[in-house]
């Protein structure tokens, strides 16, 4: 009968895990507070948790996660077509400082179990303690990681695309300020070389003038005698 009940109660819970992000329970020294995963493979599992212990000083609990507090964690994994229904231990870790998160990744489809069970307070190993356990679960599948890899590459490819655009967009730039540059210097080398012919043809037109007014004068002085 007793089999039945942690069956229900298991079903039970495991569906509020999946509806609810984050749970509570009412936690003991020496207590074990178990939940059942039924997971797909290649799946990360995360578990944040945190403790929040009775303080007798204050008459309520704490309301950071307590410091001193201590659990120990044990993952198993249900072996399907087992008449028994043996367990398998995938890990065993012990959990302190009140709070933190733990990641697991199923490899495999399967049922795990995440048991949590309340070590004696630190510095106080026969004290029995009472608390709050806080538990937030979430759940990343593999589908879902690449589906963020190809958003990432389509963005990452996006992003390249239009880094390009504006390298070729910047080059034409170059290359018509280039252009335009090299073609106002060609122009100012033409006008300073036409400037110079102009004024060497103006000096000789200047010259050569007065030497023809000067010999006209000269020969117009002799013709008159007055020379």
């Amino acid at each position: 009968m007793a089999s039945w009940y942690q069956i229900v109660v298991s079903i039970l819970v495991s569906v509020l895990i999946q509806q609810v992000s984050t749970l509570y329970n009412r936690i003991s020294t020496w207590e074990r507070r178990c939940f059942v995963e039924d997971v797909p493979d290649n799946t990360m599992i995360t578990y944040k948790w945190s403790v929040h212990l009775f303080n007798d000083k204050t008459d309520e609990y704490d309301q950071d996660p307590s410091k001193d507090a201590k659990l120990y964690l044990f993952i198993s994994k249900k072996k399907y077509g087992s008449e028994s229904g043996s367990e398998s231990i995938r890990r065993e870790q012990e959990l302190k400082n009140g709070a933190g998160a733990i990641h697991f990744f199923a490899e495999d489809y399967g049922e795990y179990e995440w048991c949590f069970e309340m070590q004696p307070k630190v510095g106080s190993d026969w004290e029995m303690s009472t608390g709050k356990l806080y538990l937030d679960v979430t759940r990343q599948y593999q589908d879902e990681e690449k589906e963020k890899i190809e958003d990432t590459q389509d963005a990452i490819i996006t992003s390249l695309g239009r880094t390009l655009r504006k390298l070729r967009h910047i080059k034409m730039e170059q290359k018509y300020y280039k252009e335009r540059e090299q073609q106002f210097r060609t122009v100012s080398y033409l006008t300073s070389t036409r400037v110079v012919w102009y004024g060497a043809i103006t000096a000789l037109t200047v010259i050569s003038t007065g030497c023809f007014l000067m010999m006209n004068m000269k020969s117009f002085f002799i013709s008159k005698k007055l020379v």
